[in-house]
């Protein structure tokens, strides 16, 4: 067995909170210089000006790369192995959501009921969801995101025997109505199968992977790039202003799904970007 002790899973969840809201990583950085080189519009190519002044203020003043420093999910495996000491995860994961915002001094944006519900103050509970896996490992997704980008979810119930083109179709369809509210340049995660709420589950899960990572299936790397030409294609641009660059990438996570459905979810995550894996 594997000992880990709960206050080291609140530390270091703590300081990537702190670090993913205040820095952006390399990998975005470059992926915003390529879509100004990219990027024709002139007012597409300010709105990217802007986003990469925007990375090296925050970094260099210790500031929120966005004023929505939004709401915290986790995916969270937990190995068979592994023996937690010391608290239990979810409390773990709410602390350090906790003092992440309150020593970030990031905006506090959770109410605690959606029709009847004050303010926490603390911009907790995040949004969790645990599996347990085999071996010794314990890894959580962090992925932060803010209202605008989250407020375009949507969850197609396709028809049975429903082919790549026709989810393309659902997906030009809805970005093209809700893309600029958005704050693009986007990350756009896609869900096909399992039931409605696991689609939504899996788009999710899609975008916990780093940027610059591609399906390990050949005919899903495909459609990924297809897709993400053809959202570039709609013209929505940076910020929504026009442009050639509205998505950075997509990316496809599948599960088997009943005959007689067939489910999927959109998610997207937007110029922040603010995810992060961690291992112990």
């Amino acid at each position: 067995m594997k000992d880990i002790w709960v206050c080291d899973v609140v530390e270091e969840v703590k300081n990537a909170l702190l670090e993913i809201n205040i820095r952006s990583d390399a990998a975005l950085r470059q992926k915003m210089l390529d879509a100004l080189v990219a990027e024709e519009s002139e007012a597409g190519r300010e709105m990217l000006t802007q986003i990469l002044e925007n990375y090296v203020v925050a970094e260099e003043r210790r500031l929120p790369l966005c004023q929505d420093t939004g709401m915290v999910m986790a995916e969270v495996r937990v190995g068979s192995e592994v023996c937690l000491r010391g608290g239990s995860l979810r409390q773990a994961l709410d602390e350090a959501i906790r003092l992440a915002y309150r020593e970030g001094y990031f905006r506090k944006s959770i109410i605690a009921d959606p029709f009847f519900g004050k303010n926490t103050q603390d911009n907790t509970p995040g949004v969790y969801f645990f599996e347990w896996v085999e071996g010794d490992c314990l890894e959580i997704d962090l992925l932060v995101k803010g209202g605008g980008c989250d407020n375009i979810t949507t969850l197609g119930m396709l028809e049975p025997g429903s082919t790549p083109d026709d989810v393309e179709r659902f997906i030009l369809r809805e970005l093209d109505r809700k893309a600029a509210l958005a704050c693009p340049p986007l990350v756009v995660g896609v869900g096909i199968g399992g039931n409605g709420a696991y689609a939504l589950f899996l788009a999710s899960r899609a975008l916990s992977r780093p940027l610059g990572s591609s399906h390990p299936d050949p005919r899903y790397r495909e459609l990924e790039r297809k897709w993400c030409e053809d959202i570039n294609r709609l013209g929505i641009g940076p910020q929504g202003v026009g442009g050639r660059v509205t998505c950075l990438e997509v990316r496809i996570e599948t599960y088997p799904c009943h005959i007689a459905s067939f489910p999927v979810g959109l998610v997207c995550s937007c110029h922040v970007f603010r995810r992060k894996t961690l291992r112990w």
